[in-house]
């Protein structure tokens, strides 16, 4: 895509960056910090599943139909028949499936560590001892 860089790039980082912040937010971060998530390994998976969502399928299926609108508005790429549409882009979205695959297990992976990290940093602040507020 060599037209509308700005509207066919939004899609794929900004809209993805900022659910994905507010769903790890809110399904892993508030539940561990409020108690109702207290297992490392319930927290790992959560992570995992949010990083898989909405940070590698989410912005695909995102820019995959943006991307075909812009190219029939453009006109840079010819367009299928009306009863193949759905043939059409399921053959021209496995290349790009294929090439996203490594960036997506990517994402899993960091995500869950993440939500590892997070777990053990809790658990080891509600270890620390109250400090001292005695004034000497």
């Amino acid at each position: 895509m060599t037209q509308a860089r700005l509207a066919s790039s939004l899609p794929m980082a900004v809209i993805p960056f900022l659910t994905a912040n507010l769903s790890y937010q809110s399904l892993v971060s508030l539940p561990l910090s409020t108690g109702d998530l207290n297992c490392e390994t319930c927290t790992t998976t959560r992570g995992a599943l949010v990083g898989l969502v909405m940070g590698g399928l989410y912005p695909i299926l995102l820019a995959i139909p943006v991307n075909g609108g812009l190219a029939a508005r453009y006109e840079s790429s010819p367009l299928p028949q009306r009863g193949n549409i759905f043939n059409y882009w399921i053959t021209v979205s496995k290349p790009v499936f294929r090439k996203m695959l490594f960036p997506t297990l990517l994402q899993t992976v960091f995500a869950s560590y993440l939500g590892s990290r997070q777990y053990k940093l809790l658990i080891k602040a509600l270890q620390l001892p109250e400090p001292d507020l005695e004034i000497h």
